[in-house]
């Protein structure tokens, strides 16, 4: 939250960075364009040493600078090695300069800081070190008010200052080097989740007899809502002749924090369970590359924007790692072909619907997938006797996952006892 003259403080030395920024790319890209090798970063100090855009900035953040220049070539190699092995469609692109495409000013991303020697946060305040001809006005260092939460708590490491331009608010990115969980001795217990686009995730966890679906019916409303928000800026933008605003990428902004923050809680609801029925490891079907060749026509607004897979199992195997629980990839070709009871193969009547007619079963297409998942991974096979149970649905309602028959100041579910207990004392 910085003041008027705070802001101008940051947007000087944002405007350094990217000027050392934008001279480090020339020497780079030069060196491609002739066929050269590109400097390492060591080469790049010693040779920027006495460079005036170097010289401006302290010296913790002009070596940060100049380290993510140089790896965005590192990772421009190894992108152009995959292109060639034939495993990227598109051919990377060469990394750029900072600057406004359209009016050709300087513009800076971000602000590096190398080391927490050279800064200070917490809950209140934000201290950063300035360069030397800034130094006499403000005091030897810039003292920032914050607000937030420190969810992590450990050993700091780099700082990150962005500004966005959408709410025109600054934010401290921080690394914060966080000690792997201890887990507890504990007897094994499995669970497995199946990930969709419809129902985002089934979860059957081992004692259960009902299987846990999380519907995306709600967060899919939602999503179409801000889309269909986009597409009236988009055309009236069209009709003025223009092509981007600040209110359509606010709209942007707010359709994917939105899709977020349905998935993080989705993450921690599933971690809750998980840990509440002392779950050891989690089984997760691996969908890596699954929608490549995959045309659905005008549903590939579903499956191409709006299932976000990969963040969505990022965030599971994140809030599982922070509980203790192991998350185990699983292949999950074949878990919905099959009945979970028998193992025969199954018929699809419906989307939704997976029917055995060899012991007369009808499941849920995710819950029976889901159970497969967790009998394949813990090789514990089939069960002839089993007799499958109405899965247990929830639904998003923009601050929760609650049952579909409860309202949100209800109970969650029947396997929450505890909860129940409490609110009903």
């Amino acid at each position: 939250m910085p003041g008027k003259q705070q802001r101008q403080v940051l947007e000087t030395i944002g405007d350094r960075c990217a000027a050392l920024w934008n001279a480090v790319q020339y020497r780079c890209r030069q060196a491609f364009f002739k066929g050269e090798p590109v400097p390492s970063y060591a080469a790049l100090c010693s040779e920027f040493k006495e460079h005036p855009a170097y010289r401006a900035l302290p010296a913790h953040i002009g070596q940060e600078v100049i380290k993510k220049a140089r790896k965005a070539w590192d990772s421009f190699f190894a992108c152009l090695r995959l292109y060639r092995k034939g495993e990227l469609e598109r051919p990377p692109r060469i990394p750029r300069y900072w600057k406004d495409r359209r009016t050709g000013k300087r513009t800076f991303c971000v602000i590096p800081v190398k080391a927490p020697t050279s800064y200070a946060l917490d809950s209140r305040t934000l201290s950063l070190t300035l360069p030397r001809d800034l130094r006499e006005k403000h005091g030897g260092r810039l003292v920032l008010h914050t607000k937030g939460v420190l969810r992590f708590h450990g050993t700091p490491k780099t700082l990150e200052l962005k500004y966005d331009r959408v709410k025109k608010r600054w934010y401290a990115h921080q690394v914060v080097e966080v000690p792997e969980p201890a887990r507890k001795t504990r007897p094994e217990k499995y669970a497995a989740l199946d990930l969709g686009a419809r129902v985002l995730a089934a979860l059957a966890v081992e004692g259960l007899d009902r299987q846990i679906l999380f519907s995306g019916r709600e967060v899919w409303k939602d999503f179409l809502y801000w889309t269909k928000q986009i597409a009236e800026e988009q055309s009236r933008l069209n009709q003025a002749g223009r092509k981007t605003s600040r209110q359509l990428r606010r709209l942007y902004q707010v359709r994917t924090r939105r899709l977020k923050h349905a998935f993080v809680a989705l993450a921690a609801e599933i971690a809750r369970i998980l840990k509440q029925h002392r779950v050891t490891t989690l089984f997760l079907e691996d969908l890596t590359g699954i929608r490549e060749d995959m045309d659905f026509g005008p549903k590939n607004l579903l499956v191409h924007n709006f299932w976000a897979v990969r963040q969505l199992r990022n965030l599971i195997e994140a809030a599982c790692t922070r509980a203790g629980i192991r998350v185990v990839p699983v292949e999950p070709r074949g878990t919905s072909s099959r009945c979970a009871v028998c193992g025969s193969p199954v018929k699809r009547p419906a989307r939704y619907k997976v029917v055995c007619e060899r012991c007369g079963c009808v499941w849920h297409a995710d819950a029976n997938a889901a159970l497969n998942i967790l009998l394949w991974g813990s090789s514990k096979g089939h069960g002839a006797e089993a007799t499958p149970l109405k899965p247990l649905a929830l639904r998003w309602d923009r601050h929760r996952w609650v049952s579909r028959f409860e309202s949100a100041a209800g109970t969650l579910y029947a396997t929450s006892g505890s909860r129940m207990a409490a609110r009903a004392a």
